[in-house]
């Protein structure tokens, strides 16, 4: 009888070790999916400029006025407003872009530390339920623009992480032009959107209000375009002109620095 207890119980214990092993076997499946780098798709950048407006339904003068001026110098204009503006839509975000991707979205961080990274907000509501592998992997989080404002619906955001991890395809030497708050506040975001291929990236170093972001990014890109300006030239133009944000004292900067003697055509 004690050898048959032995077997028993050596039996369990085998029974019990490959439970394990598969339960392991099954999370190293579920994590290599979401840690994989998805495939990725190329595409031949386009000329022309890309608007992304999330603020469109409230506010379209800017974009209006943008593509007026697109339009009559003959340069192609793709726009995107208000409820296209996905997590799906930012994972496909460099198939949609031009020789400049102008980005008219909220962004924020989450902290107040200089090493908290800049997240682009999108207008879909934000769920527990979706995005989970993006969610377990902190590339998405729920973000409000106004954290006073306690009915304010929460939605999602994507960071540097997401864009690193999983957003398809190469900008191919777009300049990205991010017209919201912190998007320089540190250089997270501007990096892996570099990396991403884009050949330069503009955005203010602290908060700003949409007022005098539409004002300053109005200026630049005309003196991009029209003047062919470099982005220094055209940036120093924009902080001489119109300045600081009287608010929040933020300034227009670019990423990287060896950016400044870039010319756009197109």
């Amino acid at each position: 009888m004690a050898r048959q207890r032995r077997k028993n119980k050596t039996s369990r214990n085998l029974s019990k070790r490959r439970i394990q092993l598969l339960l392991l076997a099954l999370t190293a499946v579920v994590l290599g999916y979401f840690l994989w780098p998805k495939a990725q798709v190329t595409a031949q950048r386009e000329s022309g400029v890309t608007i992304v407006d999330a603020f469109y339904s409230s506010s379209p003068q800017f974009t209006d006025e943008i593509t007026d001026f697109l339009n009559s110098s003959s340069i192609k204009t793709e726009i995107y407003k208000d409820g296209n503006i996905t997590v799906d839509f930012y994972s496909t975000l460099p198939l949609h872009s031009r020789t400049i991707l102008l980005l008219r979205v909220h962004a924020g961080v989450f902290a107040k530390d200089p090493t908290s990274p800049t997240f682009l907000f999108t207008r879909e509501p934000y769920s527990a339920g979706i995005h989970l592998g993006e969610q377990l992997m902190s590339q998405v989080l729920s973000g409000v623009t106004d954290p006073d404002n306690k009915s304010e619906t929460p939605v999602f955001t994507v960071g540097p992480i997401f864009v690193a991890a999983s957003m398809q395809g190469n900008l191919n030497g777009t300049i990205v032009i991010l017209s919201s708050c912190l998007g320089l506040y540190n250089n997270q975001l501007a990096e892996e959107i570099i990396k991403k291929g884009a050949t330069a990236f503009i955005s203010w170093d602290e908060k700003v209000s949409l007022y005098h972001t539409d004002r300053a990014i109005s200026l630049l890109t005309k003196m991009l375009i029209q003047d062919r300006k470099t982005i220094e030239e055209a940036v120093t133009r924009v902080m001489n002109e119109i300045g600081e944000d009287v608010t929040y004292h933020s300034r227009l900067e670019y990423y990287p620095k060896e950016a400044g003697n870039l010319r756009i055509t197109i």
